[in-house]
């Protein structure tokens, strides 16, 4: 259950990126839609109450403002990150708050072999995005595309892979945050919160498309069908992410656990990036695969050991 669910979040936004959704509605307003939609399916199955004490409130605010970052986060990912760089790169920022501690904790000690494996997830990623040429709005060679807009700080021009690489970490510190809540929330209240998390996250990303993208281009201009294609990609996911995970927690399942589907998850996500970027590795980008996926199934293996091992 949780394997299907890890793998219809990965394909459900390389299909938004390829049917064109989050270029022509925008990535705010088909984040904000999905989540509208996805919302009544979780309220079919777990019934909260407006009502509820705060005990219930608090931790649903908090992770609804999580969600609404993680959901903004991604839209933009896929608009600004080369699409067959997109897993890849969100591996090593997951893999920072899910195995970075352990890394750490083993430096210290004097062992450093548990660093190996983001220094080989790096290199794979370097050497794929210098291999793939094409993709999806940029030149090979770059892991990021001319979507990202232009914004100055201080008089100074923020470069591209400052935002792009500010997105993933985004997507990776909510998603890691959720994981964690979840895993900690009781097994009675975990599907009420997460029902409730959804209204504040309704509301961050109705504010992000009406601060962002007020003109409105995507509902305006008569692109229903891709308004369609977010509504039912909000419904697909509420059911897959959301009430299967929610149950999965409920019976034991570990944030930590979920890490040991990476290398599958990379591997999917890798795949289907190329294919919605109409890119293929060459030689040495087959190498760097490997590399990636040898990294990936090194994290899975240092998550997985116990507390004190070797």
């Amino acid at each position: 259950m949780v394997m299907t669910a890890n793998a219809a979040g990965v394909a459900n936004g390389f299909v938004l990126a390829l049917t064109g959704v989050t270029e022509n509605v925008g990535p705010m307003t088909a984040a904000c839609v999905s989540v509208f939609f996805g919302t009544p399916v979780l309220w079919l199955f777990f019934r909260p109450s407006l009502r509820s004490r705060w005990s219930v409130w608090m931790p649903s605010l908090l992770l609804g403002i999580s969600m609404g970052v993680n959901n903004m986060a991604y839209q933009n990912g896929l608009r600004w990150v080369q699409l067959q760089l997109l897993q890849p790169l969100s591996f090593l920022f997951s893999a920072i708050f899910l195995v970075g501690p352990r890394v750490v904790r083993d430096a210290r000690n004097g062992r450093y072999s548990t660093a190996m494996w983001p220094v080989l997830a790096g290199l794979g990623i370097w050497t794929l995005a210098a291999d793939t040429a094409g993709g999806a709005g940029g030149a090979g060679g770059r892991a990021f595309t001319d979507a990202i807009p232009r914004i100055h700080v201080l008089g100074r021009l923020v470069p591209d892979w400052g935002l792009g690489l500010g997105i993933l970490f985004l997507t990776a510190a909510t998603y890691a945050y959720y994981s964690r809540k979840m895993e900690v929330f009781g097994t009675e209240v975990s599907g009420k919160i997460n029902t409730l998390a959804s209204i504040p996250a309704f509301v961050i990303l109705a504010l992000g498309a009406w601060a962002f993208e007020s003109d409105w281009t995507g509902v305006t201009d008569g692109y229903w069908l891709y308004l369609l294609i977010c509504a039912c990609s909000g419904m697909f996911l509420s059911l897959l992410n959301g009430v299967v995970m929610v149950k999965a927690y409920g019976r034991g399942l570990l944030a930590s656990t979920t890490v040991m589907l990476s290398p599958l998850r990379t591997l999917l996500g890798t795949f289907l990036g190329m294919l919605a970027a109409h890119t293929a590795p060459g030689p040495l980008g087959s190498a760097a695969i490997g590399l990636i996926l040898v990294a990936s199934c090194g994290a899975a293996v240092i998550q997985s050991r116990k507390a004190g091992s070797e």
